[in-house]
């Protein structure tokens, strides 16, 4: 390419930049003559438009690195940096649940209980709470207590009635049920899951469930 044919391009970035410098002075001109008679107030809202515009930008551009960070985390320690370096965004308590599943299916049970814990103390009112107290119940299934998860499953059960991880914890009791050598217990929670839910996605599981217990 010749020095003719980058020219206009580069005549075109000095006039704009004239321009844009030739718009701040004419604001700043305007300020200085009129400040005093448009008051401070509206000089100070000016000022926190401008400011506001400069954090949500940077706001904006940390969300978009965190959820980066966390979609490409694989390992504890990366979720971990997940957690601490962007514990303002959305994105921080999902590393933190992320991390405590991924401990778990390490087989660090002891871990993911505490990132579990760690999770309710710090986000006690987030949404996916509920998911927090689930994966507490599934470590003490790990950790061979099958009766006493059996009863936590049932009250997170009774607890979260209509939400969607209420198939899950009632299936729980009955797996914990049976490994807790009680199969009359966990045929009639299953028998009685599979009148609810005919026809139902959950109704495979309980089937399966039900047909392993004759085995």
């Amino acid at each position: 390419m010749t020095d003719n044919e980058t020219a206009p391009q580069h005549d075109d970035l000095q006039k704009k930049q004239v321009l844009e410098t030739h718009e701040v002075k004419e604001v700043l001109g305007f300020l200085t003559r009129y400040g005093k008679v448009i008051g401070i107030g509206v000089l100070a809202a000016a000022a926190a438009v401008i400011v506001s515009m400069g954090i949500a930008n940077h706001k904006a551009a940390r969300l978009a690195e965190a959820e980066q960070k966390l979609m490409t985390a694989k390992t504890p320690q990366q979720l971990e940096e997940v957690v601490t370096r962007y514990s303002s965004t959305p994105s921080a308590p999902v590393a933190l649940l992320d991390m405590a599943k991924t401990l778990f299916n390490m087989g660090d049970y002891a871990q993911a209980r505490a990132q579990y814990e760690r999770f309710l103390k710090k986000y006690s009112k987030h949404d996916l709470r509920s998911t927090a107290e689930l994966g507490l119940i599934y470590c003490t299934e790990a950790d061979g207590d099958f009766n006493g998860a059996a009863a936590q499953f049932a009250a997170f059960a009774q607890k979260h009635n209509t939400s969607y991880l209420q198939p899950t914890a009632i299936l729980g009791v009955a797996r914990c049920m049976e490994q807790a050598g009680r199969k009359d217990d966990a045929r009639v929670v299953l028998e009685d899951f599979l009148t609810q839910n005919a026809g139902t996605a959950w109704a495979g599981s309980a089937e399966a469930a039900l047909k392993q217990l004759t085995q």
